[in-house]
Formats: structure tokens, C-alpha cells, sequence
């Protein structure tokens, strides 16, 4: 029998409202130059509107005021250009082909150059272009002079559409009260992974629209801080799946929920004298300091490697002291070892005195983890500490919005989708009539 080919449904990226602005620019520069009866130059009106519509409204100021500069830089040198040219032709001089083009290259330099003095780098390459798009039809040029003035009203134009197009927004009601909890295994596949580009943006424009946006992860913050780079995070991170909070932009720990050191020592001891090695993750003066203990196996040895070029990190061998906080203590070993291991605590050691979690490594296949926790350091008592904390002095509570997905990361386009609900929830759009 012939076998059913199974078809897979193709999920489309979002349709983003910079793709939908820059379509408006577009079309209005194009509606201007027909309402000129088609005068002047319509490319660089639209070509100046689409590099002008940007994600973010400073990033659209700064690329309008950059185009603006390269424009007249690029210009000016040209029309320097074509005045020297002209000199030459009414002195009776010819000029060279070769020559006109090493005096051409001569301006391209000048051109660069005079962006750099003027300490604006960023149009020195737009500069260039506008000004070999206005010569490099040499000897070729009809009326110069007048395809620089329209270069420069066109691209004028296409500036000021952008900058109307953004200008332009829907109205919206802002939730201020909502704390949203986001789960980073819902934006990046795992821990090593850096954070999509266009997720990084979306993120970062709720950041600046001042949406807060509590961002949960297993793992300790020198993951979170190299997967998602620079960013304006204005709330702190539980970290350490519940163990601590932590404020990503000072690099400091909040709040710690501790093993006590009594049970601590007894379970390094009881790893100790099975033969097991282990690492206790612990918080000093806000640093992550980790103690290993034992002899360690392959798979500690590997993720040792990985791990001990961190900045975020520092590793100790010995015991940890009463300065110490201790957020878990970890064991890693073969998959049936790790799971053997988790029935035999059920016998060895008072649960109510630890959260004991299993996790598989994901750089390291065949191995697991387990992780040993105060039973309070859950990421439900977190949240419920940091909205306690951040409603103090407001006239409100403030109200948790769970954005968890109830199914696996598969895709970057999972993570938008995740992102713009968020906006959604965040700043719905609401007109005056509407209730």
C-alpha cells in the first residue's frame, strides 16, 4: 500500500506593524509624486522612506537625521564637483575621462571623511552613495544640478513621510498594574542559545514602553545575562528556577531563599560518602560562587570546561562557609544513575527539608541532573515576593499576568507569538467610544 504523505501546516512570521507602516510610507511617497505630475525623483523619496521606518522611535529619529546629513554631505561635494567641471570645460581644459574618475574617488574620500569630522560615521556611507549617484553617470550628465536639487527634495520628502507615518499610532490604554512572568524556555530553545534577533527587539520595545516584564529561568543568571545581551530590563529576574531574584542591570542578587547550612552539610556529606561529586551553587556579596566537592565524573569535567570562562561565575573547590547562601546543591551523572540515585533519597533524606528536582543536560546527552533546593524556593513563592515587593508604596497590587506556554519552544515564531499576546494584554487598543 502506498504510504500517506503527511503534510505539515507552514507557520508564517508575524505581520509586524514596521512592515505595515513602511507599505503606508511607500504608497503616500508614491501618491506625492503623482500629485507633482510625476516630477522629480521617486526612488529616493520611497528608498528614503523605507530606511527611515525603523522598530523603534529614537532608532527612526537617528536614521532621518542620518540620511538628512549624508544627503547634503554627499551633495555639496558633488555639486563642488560639477562646479569644478564646468571650470574647467568654460577654461578651454579638457578633462580626461581617467582623470574625472580619480577626482571622483577624490571626492568619495572627502565625502567620508566630512562625516567622520562631523562625528556622525553612521551617514558617512549613505553620503558616498549620494554623491556617486549624482556623478557617476560622468561624462554623461544632464542638467547635474537640477537631479541634485530633486534628489534632495525627494529624499526630504520621504523623510517626512516616515517620520508622519510614526508619528502615527493607534489608541491604546496602557495596564501599568500587570506584571507579566515570562518563562525563558519560551523564547530560546535552551540555555546556550542566544535569544532570536526579532525577539530581542519585540522584548525590548515593551522594556521602553515601560511594560513589566518578569523574565523566569532555570538556570543561574550568567545565562540569561549572554543569551540576551544589552537590554533595559526594569524588573528583576527569578533565576535559579525560583531560588533568587535577580536585577539583571546591576548584577546584583535581591532576595535568596536559602538551604539551611545544617541541611546542607548533611546531604554534601551523605553525596560524599556515596562516591558522588557535587557543586553548590551559592550567592556571596552577589556573586555566584560555586564549591565543588568529590571527585567529578566525565560530564562534570565537560560542563567545567564550558562553564569556567564565565565572568557571571566562580568556582571553588572545598566546602562553603557560613557567609555563604546557598541556593542548590547538584549532582550530575548517567541518566539511570540520576533516576536510581532519586529513589534511593526517598528513603535516605526528610523531603520537607528539600526540593529535589531531576533535569537532563542538554549539552551533555545521556546525563541528568539532580537538584536540591530549599522546599520554598519555588518560582510560585518568587513571583508571589516580587509582586509583594514592587506594590509597596503603590496605590495597587500589583496583578500577575502568567504568559507560560502550555506547549514545548519549537520555533522563534512561537516566541513572537508569545511576545505581541503580551503587547496585546499589555496595551490593547481602545478607542474613546469603546468601553
Amino acid at each position: 500500500m502506498e504510504k500517506k504523505k503527511k503534510f505539515h501546516s507552514v507557520k508564517l512570521p508575524h505581520l509586524g506593524l514596521r512592515i505595515i507602516k513602511t507599505g503606508i510610507a511607500v504608497f503616500l511617497c508614491l501618491v506625492i509624486y503623482w500629485i507633482r505630475g510625476y516630477g522629480g525623483l521617486v526612488m529616493q523619496s520611497t528608498v528614503a522612506a523605507i530606511i527611515c521606518i525603523q522598530p523603534y522611535r529614537s532608532d527612526s529619529i537617528r536614521t532621518s537625521f542620518n540620511r538628512v546629513v549624508s544627503t547634503f554631505v554627499g551633495a555639496g561635494w558633488a555639486a563642488l564637483f560639477l562646479i569644478l567641471i564646468m571650470a574647467l570645460s568654460k577654461a578651454g581644459i579638457p578633462v580626461h575621462v581617467l582623470i574625472a574618475y580619480a577626482i571622483m574617488g577624490i571626492g568619495i574620500m572627502l565625502t567620508i571623511y566630512t562625516c567622520v569630522v562631523m562625528k556622525n560615521p553612521d551617514a558617512a556611507s549613505l553620503a558616498a552613495v549620494v554623491f556617486i549617484c549624482i556623478l557617476g553617470t560622468y561624462p554623461d550628465l544632464d542638467q547635474p544640478f537640477l537631479y541634485m536639487v530633486n534628489r534632495i527634495i525627494d529624499t526630504v520628502i520621504g523623510i517626512m513621510v516616515a517620520g508622519l507615518v510614526n508619528s502615527v499610532t493607534l489608541p491604546r490604554k496602557k495596564h501599568e498594574e500587570y506584571l507579566f512572568f515570562i518563562r525563558l524556555q519560551d523564547l530560546v530553545p535552551d540555555r546556550y542559545t542566544r535569544i532570536d534577533s526579532t525577539v530581542l527587539v519585540i522584548l525590548n520595545r515593551l522594556y521602553d514602553e515601560n511594560a513589566k516584564i518578569c523574565l523566569i529561568s532555570k538556570w543561574a543568571p550568567a545565562f540569561m545575562i549572554s543569551q540576551m545581551g544589552t537590554m533595559d530590563v526594569n524588573v528583576p529576574a527569578i533565576v535559579m528556577d525560583g531560588a533568587a531574584l535577580y536585577d539583571i542591570p546591576n548584577r546584583s542578587y535581591l532576595h535568596v531563599t536559602s538551604l539551611d547550612h545544617k541541611d546542607a552539610v548533611f546531604l554534601t556529606n551523605l553525596l560524599l560518602s556515596m562516591g558522588l561529586a557535587y557543586g553548590a551553587y551559592t550567592v556571596r556579596k552577589s556573586s555566584l560562587m560555586i564549591y565543588r566537592g568529590g571527585k567529578l565524573n566525565r560530564a562534570e569535567k565537560e560542563e567545567y570546561e564550558m562553564m569556567k570562562r564565565s565572568p557571571y561565575r566562580n568556582y571553588v573547590e572545598g566546602g562553603f562557609s557560613d557567609e555563604d547562601q546557598i541556593c542548590f546543591i547538584r549532582v550530575i551523572d548517567y541518566d539511570e544513575i540520576i533516576e536510581e540515585l532519586e529513589l534511593r533519597f526517598l528513603d535516605m533524606i526528610n523531603w520537607t527539608r528539600f526540593r529535589v528536582v531531576r533535569r537532563p543536560q542538554h549539552k551533555l546527552q545521556g546525563y541528568s541532573g539532580l537538584y536540591f533546593y530549599h522546599p520554598q524556593a519555588t518560582v510560585e513563592n518568587c513571583m508571589e515576593y516580587l509582586i509583594h515587593e514592587m506594590s509597596r508604596g503603590q496605590d495597587r497590587t500589583l496583578i500577575p499576568v502568567d504568559m507560560s506556554q502550555s506547549v514545548p519552544y519549537e520555533s522563534e515564531h512561537q516566541a513572537i507569538a508569545l511576545l505581541n499576546r503580551t503587547r496585546q494584554i499589555f496595551e490593547p487598543i481602545q478607542f474613546p467610544w469603546s468601553k
